[in-house]
């Protein structure tokens, strides 16, 4: 399993990534606000578990890049929402449609039933590890 879905470095995504040079931390904040939609830095930097002032410099980086932007939340000033923009939501899409590509290719030397028995297992874990909370 850390094979095909926590080793990242394995996969091969398209040239703007390699241009951007990004690493685990930024990839992973990526994928966490896509599926977040819109966060603030310390629920964000609690589901990574990063350290806020860590957590900040991962963010400013990827601002940099285009891909997030922050802004105040306008009912709490206080608080820093963060979110992806256009472009770091087409970058999450390519992403993750090339880990699709890469997870089909090693799932390729599977036959038919195994593929059922693993994605039955997948769906039998998400649902146990919901239980859980």
């Amino acid at each position: 399993m850390h094979e095909i879905f926590h080793d990242m470095k394995e996969f091969r995504f398209s040239g703007d990534v390699k241009e951007l040079k990004l690493n685990k931390t930024q990839l992973k904040t990526l994928l966490v606000l896509y599926s977040q939609k819109e966060s603030n830095m310390s629920t964000s930097s609690r589901v990574l578990d990063i350290e806020k002032g860590s957590f900040t410099s991962v963010i400013d980086n990827l601002i940099d890049c285009g891909l997030v932007e922050r802004r105040r939340d306008e009912n709490d000033r206080r608080k820093v929402r963060i979110s992806l923009t256009e472009a770091g939501i087409m970058f999450v899409e390519d992403i993750l449609l090339e880990m699709s590509r890469q997870v089909d290719k090693k799932l390729d030397v599977l036959s038919g039933e195994d593929k059922k028995r693993f994605v039955n297992a997948i769906n039998d874990l998400a649902e146990i590890t919901e239980k859980l909370g």
